[in-house]
């Protein structure tokens, strides 16, 4: 590759991480009692050479408490851990694991992970900040593929290059790209887009594209060399633009006719999950009645409005015909919004058919500065060479005919990034799911692989799993079981050890558990799961939760977006709530759930005084403890010494401890402004307990 201004022009050799996966073999240790796979070999021979150990195994009250969050992001029922506590089968913690795995909610959990990655929202951004109508299908088709356990090869193939997989062998049409993989390359459009301003725009779009496909996939920051040679790692500018290339036939659809912010068009792709396509025609009846109805209301106050108008003396609607004709207006756009993203298509994009119908395969250029109008050196499609090596034109095949040269480029750098030729693509994402299990990763900063990210704390033990990725042909629900079922995960946190403390104080050896908060969404997951009211119907069309108020009444009927819905349907997972780029929903922001505007390798984890008083004051945490006092009524009866052990066992998992019984009996003698056993569960849900994984 070529040299930095003032270096020498000679190739160092490769260093890891970039050099290929090498056949690591898990070391020998001494405390082999200790070992339940290749993964505590690793994690036992760097603390061994420290003197150190892992900590005792967590209890198992804890470890179902833990597993649970960790793979479907709920906390376990009563009855769930006493099964698990109760099981005397020596497999019982691998059959649970198994057992969460197959369960679809795991797919709910999982998906959220790779929508911040994905950096997806269901609005465009910037001013006006419009919706994208289909972008749920996308999350949807995420859901699906962590369920399935899709290959995570295929996974991103789809996701960049899912319109070219088809073989083009005669001298025909196209193929017409499945619907599945078309909903895919949504992937490819979820960033923040604005009006569009021609060429400068386009420069902007697929850099962007390139920018994160690079650090997504492959774990390197390549965008930072848009303008200049990256300033740490050897990715010069020359590079960034041969990456680019691979995106230079990207066509997007013109945008629908009346679209004032001109966001470009959507692609059909028939509605494939099972059921999908008569759920979408049922629900568009209905929207399509109540449509009618609320165009009748419009029309009755309007006919009087009008009529008031000529009258002498004028005579104006009523505060309550007033406030009736806002809300079904309000409500006539939000049902004309719901059937638009009811329509089968994807906001997805597709390769331009090229001469004679559409331009070719347009010439590639270094922009001097990043400039989109500065262009220099002509560059050909390539890979990276800090992982390939060269800078030579990587190969595009063609169709045998050669009719369709626009075709292949984007399917050309997919099967490189999952190829043997790429180490990278294996271990980002080995490390990747090392790090929502452990609260980090073995390389602290997952899409950042290069001289910034500090390194690897493990490299051997990251190259060892990722082989053991690839040998599984790439099952995600693989590298899952090796991680839970290691005794390195399976720790206690709790655990004091001096030595280690002094040794290793930021637990970079993995010598305990580390404690985490639960993210945003799991939180409001896990207080509608004991409080009974959690919706678990799956999939469909984005929720909205009741805002705060203040918030609620600043979001008009006439101008928002937000079609608050007060019903079961605003209670579903999380993961459906609707992401607005303008506003992200309190509670969510609060627990560091900010909707993306780029890709979001990790999240900050916050500790603040909002998160108390929200979970203590806030209309939500208060309304759900009203409801699960309403539960423990319902199942445990009206006698306190039964409500409060049935209280901690749903909330936190245990029995309480005699002095918290005690002191939980003393709050709700105590008070006299409203219900006792309502606020037993109020302070329940307010614990670090209930909010952190052990």
């Amino acid at each position: 590759m070529g040299s930095f201004a003032g270096e020498p022009a000679i190739d160092p050799p490769k260093a890891w991480p970039f050099v290929a996966l090498g056949d690591v073999k898990p070391p020998e240790v001494q405390h082999a009692d200790r070992v339940s796979n290749g993964i505590d070999k690793f994690i036992l021979a760097r603390l061994e050479d420290k003197g150190l150990s892992l900590a005792p195994q967590a209890s198992p009250r804890t470890l179902v408490r833990r597993v649970y969050f960790d793979l479907i992001g709920l906390p376990p029922t009563p009855a769930e851990v006493e099964s698990f506590v109760s099981d005397a089968d020596p497999r019982a913690y691998e059959k649970l694991v198994d057992k969460l795995l197959a369960d679809t909610r795991y797919g709910e959990r999982w998906a959220r992970f790779w929508l911040d990655l994905a950096r997806y929202a269901d609005t465009a951004g910037y001013e006006g900040d419009p919706d994208l109508p289909n972008a749920w299908r996308y999350r949807d088709y995420v859901i699906d593929s962590f369920n399935q356990d899709k290959p995570y090869d295929e996974f991103i193939i789809d996701q960049i290059a899912g319109d070219e997989t088809e073989d083009v062998m005669g001298a025909g049409d196209l193929p017409k790209p499945k619907p599945e993989p078309t909903v895919a390359l949504t992937f490819l459009r979820l960033a923040p887009f604005t009006e569009p301003r021609g060429d400068a725009s386009r420069h902007e779009l697929l850099s962007e594209m390139t920018s994160t496909v690079s650090s997504v996939f492959l774990g390197l920051t390549i965008g930072c060399a848009q303008c200049h040679d990256h300033k740490y790692d050897r990715i010069p500018t020359k590079d960034f633009y041969r990456m680019k290339a691979f995106f230079s036939t990207v066509a997007i659809p013109r945008p629908a006719e009346g679209d004032a912010f001109q966001l470009g068009g959507p692609i059909p792709a028939e509605f494939y999950r099972h059921g999908e396509k008569e759920w979408a025609a049922k629900l568009t009846a209905q929207r399509h009645d109540e449509l009618k109805k609320q165009r009748t209301v419009i029309e009755e106050i309007e006919k009087i409005e009008e009529a008031g108008k000529r009258a002498d003396p004028r005579v104006d609607l009523t505060e309550e015909q007033g406030q009736r004709l806002k809300e079904a207006k309000g409500r006539f756009r939000f049902l004309e919004q719901d059937i638009l993203r009811l329509q089968p298509y994807a906001m997805s994009l597709r390769h331009s058919y090229g001469p004679p119908y559409e331009p070719g395969v347009p010439e590639s250029r270094v922009m001097i500065r990043g400039e989109w109008n500065h262009p220099g050196e002509v560059v050909e499609a390539g890979f990276p060479s800090v992982i390939a090596g060269h800078q030579d034109p990587a190969t595009i095949r063609l169709d045998p005919f050669k009719r369709w040269p626009t075709r292949s480029r984007r399917l050309a750098l997919a099967e490189w990034i999952v190829s043997s030729d790429n180490p990278m693509t294996a271990r980002v994402m080995v490390n990747r799911l090392w790090g929502w299990h452990f609260g980090r990763g073995i390389v602290a900063t997952p899409s950042d692989f290069g001289k910034l990210g500090g390194g690897a704390s493990h490299p051997e033990l990251l190259d060892w799993m990722a082989r053991q990725f690839t040998a599984s042909k790439w099952s995600v629900k693989a590298m899952h079981r090796l991680i839970l079922n290691s005794q390195t995960y399976r720790q206690s946190s709790k655990h004091t050890d001096p030595q280690a403390e002094e040794a290793d104080p930021e637990n970079l050896l993995f010598w305990h558990f580390r404690s985490r908060r639960l993210e945003a969404e799991a939180v409001r997951d896990a207080v509608l799961a004991v409080s009974g009211r959690l919706n678990p119907e799956q999939f469909g069309l984005p929720i909205f939760p009741p805002l705060p108020e203040g918030v609620a009444e600043a979001v008009s009927w006439d101008e928002g977006k937000w079609n608050t819905q007060d019903g079961p349907e605003g209670r579903k997972r999380s993961i459906y709530i609707y992401q607005q780029r303008s506003m992200t929903m309190p509670l969510m922001q609060t627990f560091d759930s900010v909707v993306c505007d780029g890709t979001r390798d990790r999240r900050q984890n916050s500790t603040t005084p909002f998160q108390a008083l929200t979970m203590y004051n806030g209309r939500f945490a208060n309304e759900e403890a009203r409801h699960f006092a309403v539960r423990i009524r319902q199942e445990g009866g009206d006698s306190l010494a039964a409500q409060i052990p049935l209280a901690f066992k749903i909330a936190l998992g245990r029995e309480p401890a005699p002095e918290e019984s005690e002191r939980m009996r003393a709050l709700a003698v105590s008070t006299t402004a409203g219900d006792g056993l309502a606020a037993i569960c109020r302070v329940l849900l307010n614990t670090n307990e209930f909010v952190y994984v052990h």
